[in-house]
């Protein structure tokens, strides 16, 4: 007994001993709000978790500071660990329990966000049916639903509008369905991504945006086409929307199951549209649909600027109208040669285009510029600036010119003309220079700024055999 006792002693003292070291060394001498705000830091929870069990100071300090467990969720010890150590600051609350939303009941009056994971709308509704008291604090949520075939969320008509005054941001994976009175009045921004079932997606999306009138921004992910069952008579109109995100996912999917939407919508405000999709459109397939600009994208009648990245992964075109609203494609079409033509004309308005930025990829690496071309003798252009891997353009334009004067009246526009490049589009550069007059573009300034973060293919033999079929010019 008194071996043990004696036990007891030393290890109580080697604690001692080993807790005043840790005080002294020299990163227990920071100031525990520096401490803390590193562990805002930290890239996981588990190491914000990790972090609690370094030492006593360590944990005793973040402990203390409850804007680190203001992201309670998970099981119920969890939740009420996090409940307890966030004290009374805003707190975003994710339930993958949705029973545990009684927990959260004491809590309401300091909820900034919330996401349920849920099976089916008749949970939702169950967990609804919890709250009673306004919510003025919540400003963001988010509803997951199990069922991948539910192509509607179905708000219960009995939900008030006033119990989220300042709720502005709505999210889910199923279409929202009101059965009564929008209880979301301030809803300013709506995020949906569903694999939902297209044969009525349609409908129920036109539906729900029509009873969300005070949208800004708005963003669609879809799996498929959604717009097999359509009333295709319907105009939609969105009064304050300035942000529209399209998105395709899926192995079938393309970007010909987003622009369709934008025949059914009025945005009056719009000022800036992104399409997005890693798979190119079907071959019969523009990018965009024909529609009224003029009617429905006022903000898009004119796009005098144009700029093309097809160094990015799925290659990017972006259009900037004369009200500096954006227009922005990811697409892989912008590799696709075959599809060259039916890549932008006949969709926007290109007549207005007078200043073209092209950043290309090399050729050898899944990229084609003979789109471009064809693209360029369509428009009448006052600057036009190539950058990365641009040798292959230049060339191909001045064969083309010289050999066939093709567009050479659309050329005459052009001013100036920018190439950003290395080596080989430098010797390209300084080719066209030297043959402008005798193509007849006296009038257009070259000017060659390099580029040495620009990897180019190395031109071969092939490059001298066209270059010499040009000397005559």
């Amino acid at each position: 007994m008194q071996i043990d006792d004696t036990v007891w002693r030393l290890s109580a003292i080697l604690r001692k001993a080993r807790s005043i070291k840790n005080h002294f060394a020299p990163i227990n001498k920071i100031p525990p709000e520096t401490l803390a705000l590193a562990a805002t830091f930290l890239p996981t929870e588990r190491d914000l978790i990790n972090a609690t069990a370094v030492c006593q100071q360590w944990r005793a300090t973040l402990l203390y500071f409850p804007q680190l467990w203001r992201n309670p969720g998970g099981p119920p010890s969890k939740l009420e660990a996090y409940l307890e150590r966030s004290k009374a600051v805003p707190i975003e609350v994710s339930l993958s329990y949705p029973q545990l939303v009684v927990s959260v009941i004491p809590h309401t009056f300091r909820l900034a966000a919330l996401t349920v994971h849920v099976v089916d709308s008749l949970e939702f509704e169950e967990i609804t049916e919890h709250l009673h008291d306004p919510i003025p604090t919540l400003r963001s949520l988010e509803v997951r639903v199990q069922e991948s075939d539910l192509y509607a969320l179905k708000f219960p008509s009995g939900l008030d509008g006033r119990l989220f005054p300042h709720l502005n941001t709505l999210t889910s994976n199923a279409i929202p369905s009101f059965r009564g009175p929008n209880p979301f009045p301030h809803i300013t921004e709506l995020s949906l991504c569903t694999d939902a079932s297209p044969d009525a997606l349609g409908t129920a999306l036109l539906d729900a945006l029509q009873h969300l009138p005070g949208l800004v921004k708005v963003s669609l992910k879809f799996q498929e086409d959604w717009y097999t069952n359509i009333d295709f008579g319907r105009i939609v109109t969105l009064p304050c929307v300035q942000e529209m995100h399209l998105c395709t996912a899926g192995a079938s999917a393309s970007t010909k199951s987003i622009p369709p939407i934008l025949q059914f919508l009025k945005l009056p405000k719009v000022t800036s549209v992104t399409l997005r999709s890693g798979f190119p459109p079907m071959a019969h397939l523009s990018i965009l649909p024909l529609i009224s600009f003029h009617e429905q994208l006022p903000n898009y009648v004119e796009l005098p600027e144009l700029r093309i990245d097809t160094a990015s992964y799925s290659g990017t075109a972006v259009f900037r109208s004369s009200s500096q609203a954006v227009f922005t494609y990811h697409t892989g079409i912008l590799r696709n040669y075959h599809e060259r033509e039916r890549l932008l004309w006949g969709a926007l308005p290109l007549s207005s285009v007078r200043r073209v930025t092209a950043i290309l990829v090399d050729p050898q690496h899944g990229g084609e510029d003979g789109w471009l071309v064809d693209l360029l003798g369509y428009l009448d252009l006052e600057l036009l600036e190539l950058g990365g891997d641009c040798g292959r353009v230049l060339r191909r334009l001045r064969r083309n010119l010289a050999r066939d004067g093709m567009g050479i009246a659309m050329w005459i526009g052009i001013k100036t003309l920018i190439v950003r490049g290395g080596e080989h589009a430098r010797t390209q550069a300084v080719k066209f220079e030297s043959t402008k007059y005798n193509l007849g573009l006296q009038n257009m300034t070259v000017t060659y700024i390099p580029d040495h973060r620009v990897h180019e293919r190395d031109p071969g033999v092939s490059d001298d055999d066209w270059d010499d079929d040009l000397e005559e010019y």
